[in-house]
């Protein structure tokens, strides 16, 4: 039984993945349709977020809602501390809050997608970032990095989401890829119980 139940998770996994994976891709595709090449669209400090989810992101996903804060889409209160970031994004990576530095919205089956913007640099100058998150069961438990939320990131010059080439033995920003790579599916010697 627990085999089962074992193999039933990690095809639930594989599927919403893959398929948050194509509906990401597929609206960019149609975005750039109407606004331009996703390398021109504006990034880093030039991003206002709101203006950036109204006009390039919001209207190329059925029924997806803008996130103010974590708690918005479902997550605790504590969404915010440095133990949940952790957990969720893997460690000295990204806090999940939504503010001016982050985008965070949520598709109508649940999944969430998580931009961050920008961050700062030791002189406080901004540095952008291409990373992109995606958390296949949103609020859902576990919240933890390489289990139901993946790494990728934003291939602005060519219009494609992409995902960090490694090992996720290694480090879990290299869970999707592993994925990926083995046609959506979770490979036999995943470092990480679904």
């Amino acid at each position: 039984m627990p085999s089962l139940i074992a193999n039933q998770n990690k095809k639930v996994a594989e599927t919403r993945l893959s398929k948050a994976y194509n509906v990401m891709t597929n609206a960019i595709r149609l975005s750039e349709n109407d606004n331009g090449m996703m390398k021109d669209w504006p990034n880093g400090a030039n991003m206002n977020v709101n203006e950036f989810w109204t006009t390039y992101l919001r209207p190329y996903f059925n029924g997806a809602r803008l996130c103010e804060t974590c708690a918005t889409c479902g997550y605790p209160s504590s969404c915010t501390n440095t133990t949940f970031s952790n957990k969720w994004a893997g460690e000295g990576m990204w806090g999940l809050q939504t503010s001016s530095t982050r985008l965070l919205f949520q598709l109508n089956d649940g999944t969430v997608i998580f931009f961050p913007r920008n961050t700062q640099n030791a002189s406080g100058a901004p540095v952008y970032v291409s990373d992109l998150f995606i958390d296949i069961n949103g609020p859902k438990n576990p919240n933890e990095a390489g289990r139901d939320v993946f790494h990728f990131m934003r291939d602005y010059e060519n219009g494609t989401i992409t995902a960090f080439e490694g090992k996720c033995k290694d480090n879990v920003k290299y869970c999707a890829y592993e994925i990926m790579s083995n046609g959506w599916k979770i490979p036999d010697d995943y470092p990480y119980r679904l």
